[in-house]
């Protein structure tokens, strides 16, 4: 049972309102490599890609699923090595799951503030 089965319906509702798309897990990955679960919200605003990530915590080991983040990213792809510009802010970190889950509107609300005020001249 999928550890996102209380909060998918916030996020639906949230990229409704955003315009933006949901990606559950990473469908375009190979199976073998799709060992952990993710959420994923995606839009553009003013030429800018932005995005509210909630994914498990990587190491050198694996995934360790006892342990969360929650990531704003905006980025603009460019031509040159490397490929984009970036900027991300962590709004949670090695934390567990329900962490998140408690306050995932507050969240989502803070995140969407914080990504609407991201311009081109942020990235790096």
């Amino acid at each position: 049972m999928s550890v996102f089965r209380k909060i998918d319906p916030i996020l639906e509702s949230t990229a409704k309102q955003l315009g933006a798309e949901l990606s559950k897990d990473r469908l375009d990955y190979h199976e073998s490599l799709r060992t952990f679960e993710e959420r994923r919200i995606d839009w553009e605003k003013d030429g800018v890609r932005k995005g509210i990530i909630i994914q498990p915590k990587f190491t050198l080991k694996g995934v360790d699923s006892s342990f969360w983040r929650l990531v704003n990213v905006a980025w603009i792809p460019i031509e040159k090595p490397g490929g984009k510009k970036t900027w991300s802010k962590n709004l949670i970190l090695d934390q567990p799951f329900e962490l998140i889950e408690n306050k995932l509107e507050l969240l989502l609300k803070e995140s969407i503030q914080i990504l609407q005020d991201v311009t081109v001249h942020d990235l790096t």
